[in-house]
């Protein structure tokens, strides 16, 4: 059995997309059916039911998607085993994370390991809440970092992060938003916010339409990426409500500041997401006191 058509066909599972798993590959969509197809073939069964609006996995495709990566991970444990003799512990930990998770909590723990395990291959997989638990559920991923998302009884969630959002503004615009907050009249005002999806996004609509003036206020400019929207901020284009460790630096440097108010935003829970009653491997043990250690100097961490 050729491993790039098992390869390919996790990649499909995962994205449910052939022209998505022929780009994480970068390799070309009539790749990626003919090895679905030599797969299919060798096997004597369909892996996916393909339809014009999805692609699903078959019964036979489920239960191949979870002895592909078992497959993977006994040929990981043999690399890892033969190269940790001579070098060190080596091998790949594939990590799903929110923004805010893989940008500001676990880049720390990830330079540590890094020095301490220069042959440990890190594979980082961005997505929101959803998405992360979804991978971590499928396989695709070792472990997520995320909120939670309901609906994953398979999965263990263990509290990791309880970050508070603040309202964050330019230094020079301080005055007026201040001003205009503490007179309950912020409509004309712009807001920059996160995409819908994410619990930042919830957070910022749910403080919002605590505001009397939340009625008539201009609708809020809402992106995908945190870097645009605090550029945005520091231009003096606007308003936002991010959570405190993405603007913790600029609040320090004294390039924006804090609004306050009488109503505060929510507070944001990250959790770590695992599989429930899954063995972990030896690389996964090690990642995971390194969490444990050295977690504390990301943010504020809860207790694990």
């Amino acid at each position: 059995m050729n491993l790039s058509h098992l390869q390919t066909y996790i990649k499909v599972a995962s994205t449910r997309s052939f022209t998505r798993a022929a780009q994480d590959l970068f390799i070309t969509q009539p790749t990626v059916t003919h090895h679905i197809q030599s797969l299919e073939q060798e096997l004597g069964y369909q892996l996916f039911v393909r339809s014009s609006s999805e692609i699903r996995l078959t019964v036979e495709g489920k239960q191949l998607l979870q002895k592909a990566h078992e497959i993977f991970r006994i040929i990981d444990d043999i690399k890892g085993t033969t190269m940790s003799q001579e070098s060190g512990m080596c091998g790949t930990l594939n990590i799903a994370a929110s923004s805010v998770m893989g940008t500001y909590f676990l880049t720390p723990i990830f330079k540590t390991l890094l020095e301490t395990y220069p042959h440990v291959d890190i594979r980082l997989h961005f997505g929101n809440a959803y998405t992360t638990a979804t991978w971590v559920q499928n396989s695709f991923v070792d472990l997520g970092f995320a909120p939670r998302s309901p609906g994953f009884s398979r999965l263990k969630f263990t509290t990791l992060l309880v970050e508070p959002c603040v309202l964050a503004i330019s230094s020079p615009r301080y005055a007026t938003y201040s001003y205009e907050l503490e007179h309950g009249d912020c409509a004309n005002q712009p807001f920059i916010i996160r995409e819908k999806g994410t619990k930042v996004h919830d957070v910022a609509m749910r403080w919002l339409k605590k505001q009397s003036w939340y009625s008539g206020m201009r609708t809020p400019t809402i992106l995908p990426d945190m870097e645009s929207i605090k550029n945005l901020v520091l231009a003096d284009a606007g308003i936002t409500i991010l959570p405190r460790c993405c603007v913790r630096r600029y609040l320090d440097q004294g390039l924006m500041k804090e609004l306050k108010t009488d109503i505060k935003p929510n507070d944001v829970n990250y959790f770590m997401i695992q599989r429930k009653n899954e063995n972990e491997n030896e690389l996964i043990r090690m990642f995971l006191q390194l969490l444990r250690t050295t977690a504390q100097t990301a943010t504020t961490p809860a207790k694990m």
